[in-house]
């Protein structure tokens, strides 16, 4: 590689591995014939006007059309960016504007939904299977598979002028305390980002630890973080990738075993849809965006999934994966536990645990205190929000505003949001490890604990639980007693209160919205 390029790792590929397939719905096509797909698309761009700075919003789950505009895009010099479509149509509408959107590619999935957003944005490609599929009545609409027929599957010229510190991408974040913050990634950021994530999960002791002769199957959608970074290092090894489009649980667990998918990765909550499938299992994952329960964790454990958890964000990409310490053995009690609390930072990243005056704390297992991050690849702040980026990245550092604690060999346990975290009579009290224990009882499918004001404690736990079977507050604060006395939990851990759910609320993430859980259930 000339340089940390999209493009160029898929250049590359042509060279390694060019019959290895890209599998979409009943699409399958070969790594070549995804480039030249790519190479005519990027012609016929250019001859539109699309070119270098051009923004570009893309809507669409995870298909081989979204995976080509990410490589056609970087051979444009233009910036991709990965609509979220779980934003409310307000949030999303006011994230199209804020980037700066020229251009959109929407799927058909969504087609009916965007109408309404032709008037504001006038040029359109519409990614659909059919071929008759009506375009929108707007200055310039077409349809991409018109494109890709039209283009000419030639390398061009241009491409070998984008440097590697021009921007490739914006995406936002999931706007679940106010309005969503966008950031901006040079080419060797989001490059850089994405291959040490898999360096990492080929050099260590992990759950989810990979190759290149996996089969690899992303479900969290390229628009969070270029689903982890799976639009990039499946192509870098050469190896078969899997796209599942909007396949509901059901048929993601088909299309596993029709495939021989082995490498997956996903938020906890689609690992517990997964687990209601019966056939579901010997897979192995990497999972996060919130803290792995240890009930789910063991669930998992039962059916022959391996896991390793991933610590990271849209404004830090990567940071840290969960590793099986080397004095432990893989195959142990022990192993699945730091699986789920220890992780170990990705190569070539710092993090630290501070104090509120910024001070280390000690590597104990038991000081909290807010996660830093430092890398390479950090961003330089949130597009067009000098105040927010003033706070939350200072010299180089990104205060997370998670809660952590570091254990004496290194590990680093990410317990909560700052924001989510229940401070009673002055002391922490992490509500990821108190979901942990809670979900470990039989009756509990997913937990979640929140705050509620207190006029004596300031605040104190309230507990959301979504149960698989009938179970009783009481039953649950006596299941959570003799953790006191194993000295795990601190008695003013229980919580006062369980209010009991059909479903949990879910962010755009596809975590659980606890700012909802609060709105309805705190006061």
């Amino acid at each position: 590689m000339r340089q940390y390029i999209v493009h160029e790792v898929i250049r590359r590929t042509l060279i390694t591995n060019p019959d290895q397939l890209v599998v979409s719905g009943d699409t399958r096509l070969t790594y070549a014939q995804l480039y030249e797909r790519v190479l005519r698309l990027a012609n016929s761009l250019q001859k539109l006007g699309v070119g270098s700075g051009t923004v570009v919003g893309v809507l669409d789950v995870n298909t081989h059309r979204y995976l080509e505009l990410h490589y056609a895009l970087s051979m444009l010099g233009a910036t991709l960016h990965t609509i979220n479509f779980r934003l409310s149509p307000e949030q999303m509408v006011y994230s199209m504007v804020h980037a700066g959107d020229e251009w959109l590619f929407v799927s058909d999935t969504f087609m009916a939904a965007a109408k309404p957003l032709t008037s504001k944005f006038p040029n359109w490609v519409i990614m659909s299977d059919d071929s008759a599929y009506p375009l929108p009545e707007t200055a310039q609409a077409h349809r991409y598979e018109d494109l890709v027929a039209s283009g000419d599957a030639i390398e061009l010229s241009s491409a070998d002028s984008v440097q590697d510190t021009d921007i490739f991408s914006i995406f936002y974040t999931t706007g679940t305390t106010g309005k969503p913050k966008g950031i901006r990634y040079q080419h060797k950021q989001i490059l850089l980002g994405a291959l040490q994530l898999f360096h990492h999960l080929a050099m260590h002791q992990t759950g989810a630890r990979i190759d290149s002769r996996d089969v690899f199957m992303p479900l969290v959608p390229f628009f969070h973080i270029h689903g982890w970074g799976m639009a990039f290092f499946p192509a870098y090894i050469g190896s078969k990738l899997v796209l599942a489009g909007a396949a509901p649980p059901a048929q993601q667990v088909a299309l596993i075993q029709r495939e021989g998918v082995t490498a997956l990765n996903m938020v906890p909550t689609q690992l517990h849809m997964l687990l209601e499938q019966p056939d579901f299992g010997n897979v192995k994952i990497l999972t996060g965006g919130s803290p792995l329960a240890s009930g789910l964790a063991k669930a998992a454990n039962s059916r022959g999934v391996k896991f390793s958890l991933i610590y990271g964000g849209s404004d830090q990409l990567g940071t840290a994966i969960s590793v099986v310490p080397e004095d432990v053995d893989p195959n142990s009690p022990e192993a699945l536990a730091w699986l789920r609390v220890g992780m170990r930072p990705l190569p070539m990243v710092e993090v630290e645990v501070r104090d509120k005056e910024g001070n280390l704390v000690p590597h104990d297992g038991q000081t909290v205190g807010e996660v830093w991050v430092r890398s390479p690849w950090l961003p330089e702040g949130y597009y067009k929000e000098p105040e927010l980026t003033a706070r939350a990245y200072i010299d180089g550092w990104f205060r997370s505003g998670d809660l952590g604690v570091f254990f004496p060999n290194g590990g680093l346990y990410v317990a909560d949001r700052e924001r989510d975290a229940v401070k009673s009579g002055g002391e922490w009290i992490p509500t990821g490890m108190l979901e942990a224990i809670l979900s470990e009882h039989p009756a509990v499918g997913i937990v979640a604990v929140i705050a509620r004001p207190d006029e004596r404690w300031g605040e104190r736990p309230l507990a959301v639980v979504k149960s698989s079977a009938e179970v009783t507050a009481e039953e649950l604060r006596a299941f959570l007693r003799p953790k006191v006395a194993d000295g795990v939990i601190a008695s003013y851990w229980i919580p006062d209160a369980f209010v009991f759910v059909d479903e949990m609320p879910l962010t755009s993430a596809g975590k659980i919205n606890k700012v909802a859980l609060r709105e309805q259930f705190a006061q």
